[in-house]
């Protein structure tokens, strides 16, 4: 039996197949799957050129699938996922299908079971991008914390230290805050020679998240590298954040166990060793790990769980 499972997020979409073993016998990509960000016509044809790209890697055809799962930003509730059920009907071309949003799906991956396995059961904390936490009980039940975007959360993310970096650096530059090796450094990450340089490219209509998040390993870089007060104190505060977000659900859950994923969250950096330290301090039982498969794995398993 073979199963493919598409990670949807706002920046790429990745799809796999998958055997009975979970064995990866074909990888695919594509651009966000983000029906609000890109409108549900594009996120479809993403989500269809991931699947196809996977299913020419594999060297299976679409008929060869016993199953589609999928782990889709922007598919929360009932009626969203009934929505994208509706509109990806035709390239599941008849075999069941699973939609649940892409935070589930990484909570499957990282634990290695559908959700009503006692033995699944665990968070998922993500910080890339964006910043959000998902977690299941032995139970069944759910519960989840910050995701809201950079105007209302995603508090710890790429995002978050990016903007942070950068107004750390302008404050730097104008005298109102302490000197850090943060200014240079994001000139020189940018290109520009001069905050008025800066200033003008980062106003511009299509200077977008990406960007601002990309100033994430320049903020590691200044302080690990140079030993930068302001750069690390930044680096800690957000692995405080993301701490918090981990213990919003933890503690909703009565639960102990919490996977961590994406770049910000990578091992031997002041953000995973302030988010280890400030989990712990708050819930000394609590066990972390890395997952144990990535999110499109995981949305396999919904497939074949389903």
């Amino acid at each position: 039996m073979r199963y493919i499972g598409v990670d949807g997020g706002g920046t790429t979409t990745r799809a796999v197949v998958v055997d009975d073993t979970l064995q990866a016998l074909g990888r695919g990509e594509s651009g966000s799957s983000n029906h609000y960000s890109v409108g549900l016509e594009r996120a479809v044809e993403n989500v269809a050129a991931a699947s196809e790209a996977a299913l020419a890697d594999a060297n299976v055809s679409q008929s060869d699938i016993a199953g589609w799962g999928f782990g889709l930003a922007g598919a929360c509730t009932t009626a969203e996922q009934r929505t994208l059920s509706d509109a990806l009907a035709t390239l599941a071309a008849g075999k069941p299908l699973v939609v649940d949003e892409d935070a589930a799906a990484a909570q499957t991956g990282a634990f290695g079971g559908a959700a009503d396995d006692v033995w699944a059961a665990g968070a998922v904390c993500i910080a890339g991008t964006g910043a959000n936490c998902f977690g299941v009980n032995a139970r069944g039940e759910r519960a989840r914390a910050d995701g809201l975007g950079p105007l209302l959360g995603d508090r710890g993310s790429g995002y978050w230290i990016g903007e942070a970096t950068l107004r750390a650096a302008c404050q730097a530059h104008d005298g109102s805050g302490p000197a850090t090796a943060l200014l240079d450094a994001v000139l020189r990450h940018f290109a520009v020679a001069s905050v008025d340089e800066l200033v003008q490219l980062v106003y511009r209509p299509d200077f977008g998240k990406d960007r601002v998040a990309s100033l994430f390993p320049v903020a590691l870089g200044c302080a690990v590298q140079d030993e930068d007060a302001v750069a690390l104190a930044l680096l800690r505060d957000a692995g405080h954040q993301l701490a918090a977000t981990a213990l919003a659900v933890l503690s909703a859950l009565q639960i102990e166990a919490v996977a961590v994923t994406g770049g910000v969250l990578g091992r031997d950096t002041p953000v995973r060793a302030a988010f280890e330290s400030a989990l712990r301090e708050s819930l000394p039982a609590a066990r972390i790990q890395e997952p144990l498969h990535d999110a499109a794995i995981g949305a396999a398993l919904l497939a074949k769980g389903g």
